[in-house]
């Protein structure tokens, strides 16, 4: 006789628990995991074989529930998360996606598996995954791994730490080889030219906002990838009021060094508040365009620079969206598995200054993801017709059931492993929110 199969899987804030064939959905995961405690002791735990290639910041290993602590702290920080039995972690492993730790629970480890697992930890270690040994047997040796390490705690806040710290380490790793890869061009410069280059990237950087303003309810991601050192790209994300949020993705036409000038001014152009004395005004996303448009046509720019831009004002307290656009990608709205493109009027920023830009205002409600992206993402998102109408294609699509965080993630390991055709070489950048 079979015995049922026991699956939980907390990915944002939904569960899955599965018996047999039959399957429940709790949409409250404290509810699922006072269930999943229920049902832990009657069953067994896989995961290997449902989603196994859905990626996760964090990996258990063991045959004991997560705390209902560290479930809260994962949830609330957009970390996508699953557990596999020490049974299953073998067969799993090389198939399963991590993008930041393994929490291995050893307690129940035998010194066969122990010797088994040797190389699969080797493995880790080499991708630059950590690992944190709890509960860990004499006979576990980890001395050859650069990225473990071992506690006798099982408490929240210890356990919690290590893994906040261990995920932070392997984003900045990949951020590191990242920057890294992008500069492919760096052996046909002279030493003094690169390093400029890569100064000027350094300060270009710095105009990007340091930390995204998560609230309660909104959850921001965001990734910026030069063409080469400097990029064409510029984007912002900052509180305006208790009740506001303005952020915008403006692309200057073209690349490299002259683009990123350009770049700069938009930055200094893009009023979003004005403050006069003890009162201030938060402009429109209309009016932002509109200035913006009217100083570029001002500044009589040699060299055909133009721009796109994508400015919207969120209400964090109703969630609701105003916008405007300027000759940018449409940004897309992700709905109960829909993509809605906003569409609305606006030609390039500084060809005519008499143009005129339309807003539009949507109801977000809670699920929605909006992604906003530079052009230079659409070759590995999809097409155009012979109509000029774009088509997300399938990664995009798989791409759009994950949270916000893990979403983008996995978008920056697709554009650093894509192959740009010479045409199609520009500088990545997009922002996202989602509703929690």
């Amino acid at each position: 006789m079979l015995c049922p199969v026991f699956v939980f899987r907390v990915a944002g804030r939904s569960c899955d628990v599965k018996l047999g064939v039959g399957s429940v959905r709790h949409r409250n995961t404290k509810t699922a995991m006072i269930w999943a405690d229920k049902m832990m002791m009657e069953t067994d735990v896989t995961s290997c074989s449902v989603n196994y290639a859905a990626p996760v910041n964090v990996l258990f290993v063991g045959d004991r529930p997560v705390s209902e602590e560290l479930v809260e702290s994962l949830n609330k920080n957009g970390l996508l998360w699953d557990r596999v039995s020490i049974g299953d972690f073998q067969s799993c492993i090389y198939n399963r996606k991590i993008l930041g730790t393994v929490v291995f629970d050893a307690e129940l480890l035998t010194p066969e598996q122990a010797k088994v697992f040797e190389e699969l930890f080797a493995h880790l270690d080499r991708q630059d995954i950590s690992m944190i040994f709890h509960n860990t047997p004499d006979f576990v040796n980890t001395d050859a791994l650069q990225l473990a390490s071992k506690t006798a705690s099982t408490g929240y806040e210890e356990l919690w730490a290590r893994i906040e710290s261990n995920v932070k380490y392997y984003r900045r790793l990949q951020k590191d080889l990242s920057e890294k890869k992008s500069h492919n061009c760096q052996l046909y410069l002279n030493k003094d030219t690169t390093e400029q280059l890569e100064m000027a990237g350094r300060v270009q950087r710095n105009f990007l906002p340091a930390q995204l303003p998560h609230t309660a309810n909104v959850r921001w991601a965001a990734m910026f990838r030069p063409a080469e050192w400097v990029s064409g790209d510029i984007y912002d994300i900052a509180r305006l009021d208790e009740d506001h949020i303005g952020f915008y993705l403006a692309d200057a036409v073209g690349h490299s060094m002259p683009a990123a000038l350009l770049t700069m001014f938009l930055k200094q152009a893009a009023v979003m508040r004005q403050t006069i004395d003890d009162d201030y005004y938060i402009f429109k996303p209309w009016e932002v365009i509109t200035t913006l448009n009217l100083r570029m046509s001002e500044q009589e720019l040699a060299g055909c620079l133009f721009a796109t831009c994508f400015y919207g004002l969120l209400n964090i307290k109703t969630l609701k969206l105003d916008y405007a656009r300027a000759g940018h990608p449409y940004p897309v709205l992700i709905r109960n598995g829909e993509r809605i493109q906003l569409q609305t009027r606006g030609g390039l920023l500084g060809i005519f200054p008499e143009a005129d830009f339309e807003q539009q205002s949507i109801q977000l409600l809670p699920g929605d993801k909006l992604f906003v992206y530079s052009d230079g993402a659409e070759p590995m998102l999809g097409h155009s017709d012979d109509t000029g109408q774009f088509h997300f294609n399938q990664a995009f699509a798989d791409l759009g059931v994950l949270p916000v965080d893990p979403m983008f993630e996995t978008l920056n390991r697709m554009a650093e492993d894509y192959r740009f055709e010479p045409g199609e070489i520009d500088d990545v950048t997009a922002i996202g929110l989602e509703i929690l």
